[in-house]
């Protein structure tokens, strides 16, 4: 099938789900927020996949009349990200926003500024020509008249030399490059996210392999495949690509490619080719940076990290002993232990190859390694 078949077929469930909600606002109540807690801390939103569907279907079929559901979606956004994103800024909220702002309503302006007031990373990300688009003198005027709390705050932010109409508009025209109003003028990368959203990994698989076709095979590129193969959970496929990073490592990059080799060896021990993973640690060792206490000290730890996990899956004992020895062995002289999970890795290590000395000391270092953390974070500066 092909990229503009897949795409016309994606957007069929959107589509009617739009249809649904402009014909019966009652429906809105299945994309509002609706919060569901997965522990004691983390929240999750059950509508928000439903309530993007909806968002997308808008970005391809833009009506006047459809103002009054995109400020209930940004609305609906804006509290998801207030209640379960405790930073990050994604596509989900940029493209709420410039939905509304391109009806460029005044009134507006105060959505904008509740989902640019969110957090840190909205503040720097959510741009305050949302709030502009309506016009600047308007705007002043009807933040000047306000009493609302930020009042002077959204005053003093907006000024006169980089604020003006002309560009608002320049603004606006990134804006709708980066959100076209015509699917086909869509990156294949997005349709790719877009796709593994939805739930369809063949779909989502094509559309990023045809992008990677029409870009230069660099590291960047190679990369950015690799792990969206890997994380659709095709993992062979993603091996390959990576064989092609590590033959172009950049050599003038300390590190390259150990690096590359290390993303290639967890790459295989997800595959379950673990002779293969191990085949590639064995690699690793000849370029990794002699110095374990320097800038490549996390190198190190993601090293030895997969010595610990590739241990247990080793069929035979006697080899799992061994390469538990190996990690072991390496892991010595690594400082910052509490990073990266390697000690989590080891104990599991020792406990399924069963090594109890192996086991007791890194229960041991676990500990020290819980206080120096506790140290680490209390120090001034």
């Amino acid at each position: 099938m092909s990229t503009a078949d897949e795409q016309h077929r994606l957007l069929r469930g959107p589509a009617k789900d739009l249809e649904r909600a402009r014909r019966d606002r009652a429906a809105w109540s299945d994309l509002a927020f609706f919060a569901e807690h997965t522990d004691g801390r983390h929240v999750t939103d059950r509508n928000e996949p439903a309530r993007f569907r909806v968002l997308w279907a808008l970005q391809y079929d833009r009506r006047p009349q459809d103002l009054p559901l995109l400020r209930f979606l940004l609305r609906q956004q804006t509290v998801f990200y207030q209640k379960a994103v405790p930073w990050g800024l994604a596509s989900d909220l940029l493209l709420a926003g410039f939905m509304v702002a391109e009806h460029r309503r005044v009134e507006d302006l105060w959505l904008h500024w509740a989902a640019k007031s969110i957090s840190f990373d909205t503040a720097l990300g959510y741009h305050l020509y949302h709030l502009l688009t309506g016009g600047v003198a308007t705007a002043v005027a009807e933040v000047r008249a306000s009493a609302h709390p930020d009042r002077d705050r959204i005053l003093d932010d907006i000024t006169s030399d980089r604020h003006t109409e002309a560009s608002v508009e320049e603004w606006l025209g990134e804006q709708r490059a980066q959100f076209p109003a015509d699917p086909a003028e869509e990156s294949l990368r997005t349709w790719a996210h877009r796709a593994a959203g939805l739930g369809e990994p063949e779909a989502s698989r094509l559309f990023m392999t045809e992008w990677a076709a029409g870009e230069p095979r660099t590291e960047d590129t190679l990369n950015t495949l690799q792990f969206h193969l890997a994380r659709l959970g095709y993992h062979a496929e993603a091996v390959a690509v990576q064989r092609e990073a590590v033959a172009i490592s950049d050599a003038s990059w300390p590190g390259a490619r150990a690096f590359n080799l290390l993303t290639l060896a967890r790459l295989q021990r997800q595959a379950e080719d673990t002779a293969g993973a191990w085949t590639t640690l064995e690699e690793i060792q000849d370029v990794m940076p002699p110095d374990k206490q320097g800038p490549r000290q996390g190198l190190w730890r993601h090293f030895v990290k997969e010595c610990f996990l590739l241990a247990p899956l080793t069929p035979d004992d006697s080899t799992a002993r061994r390469r538990l020895a190996v990690g072991d062995e390496h892991l010595r002289g690594i400082p910052r232990l509490w990073m990266d999970g390697v000690l989590d890795a080891a104990v599991a290590a020792a406990e399924e190859v069963g090594d109890p000395r192996a086991l007791h000391r890194y229960r041991a270092l676990q500990q020290a390694a819980a206080r120096e953390y506790e140290q680490d974070i209390s120090r001034p500066g």
